[in-house]
């Protein structure tokens, strides 16, 4: 049997997509992201170092371009939230929400295409850098760069850091209907949350940070490099609890969807 897309899911996804790439701040944040990514992991094959002793391997590598890489990974996770948090709150601002809802008069379609696309967007945006950029850090290092499980470990964890925060950042938008509030909610939570660490562990409550979305994206991407601090858990069950976030924000969102007048 042929199972076929229902033709108003097909057409909402079509719109939403071509809403989302018809946008040049959408591909400038793409544009930028990518970039960064290359130059960063071209940077490490050259300056490369591995560990020593039993810690070795890419997710303990050593060298002057490790904080260069460091700093491309956050850099693609909140250009994802920033391109759900711009893209959705500005609908609200300029009113085109309440226009495709005319068009998608289903509000959990029109809820479900318009995650989906902003999540796929930030999603394939991280494949191609991790693409390009793999392949930058392999002609630049050769074989002294090894591909192992920790170089996986860190393609996945911001994979599905990428996927998420995007879908945080566009369910913000949704909840704040503010492009501004919704950027200015990412931005507080990334420079709140480390005090909330600090807070917890000087109460005796440090493995609360764990189950917290800024901890837990930065335990996905960091492969089990810090498999020992009470702030990060394990990288596997950190995407894990980044997807509950994920989930729990898109279910803040279609409330604020289907029970607020846009």
């Amino acid at each position: 049997m042929i199972r076929t897309v229902p033709p108003v899911v097909a057409r909402a996804a079509n719109s939403e997509v071509r809403a989302v790439t018809s946008v040049r701040t959408n591909w400038l944040i793409a544009a930028v992201v990518v970039l960064a990514g290359v130059i960063a992991f071209t940077a490490l094959g050259f300056g490369y170092q591995p560990g020593v002793g039993k810690e070795n391997g890419f997710s303990a590598a050593g060298g002057w371009a490790v904080p260069l890489v460091g700093t491309a990974l956050v850099l693609a996770v909140a250009g994802s939230a920033a391109f759900g948090a711009l893209g959705i709150g500005s609908e609200y601002r300029y009113g085109s929400m309440a226009l495709g809802s005319l068009y998608t008069p289903d509000r959990n379609l029109l809820l479900g295409s318009k995650l989906a696309v902003a999540g796929g967007f930030s999603l394939g945006t991280v494949l191609v850098m991790e693409l390009l950029g793999g392949a930058g850090m392999r002609l630049s290092g050769g074989s002294k760069v090894p591909m192992d499980g920790g170089f996986a470990g860190v393609l996945i964890g911001l994979a599905v850091a990428a996927l998420c925060w995007g879908v945080i950042g566009a369910s913000l938008g949704f909840v704040l209907r503010s492009p501004v509030q919704a950027l200015a909610a990412v931005a507080g939570l990334a420079i709140l949350e480390p005090l909330v660490w600090i807070t917890a562990r000087a109460i005796g409550f440090g493995g609360i940070a764990a189950i917290l979305p800024v901890s837990s994206t930065v335990a996905a991407l960091s492969a089990g490099r810090y498999a020992k601090s009470n702030f990060f858990a394990p990288s596997p069950a950190a995407a894990a609890i980044l997807l509950l976030w994920a989930a729990a924000a898109g279910a803040a969102a279609w409330w604020s969807l289907t029970s607020r007048e846009l």
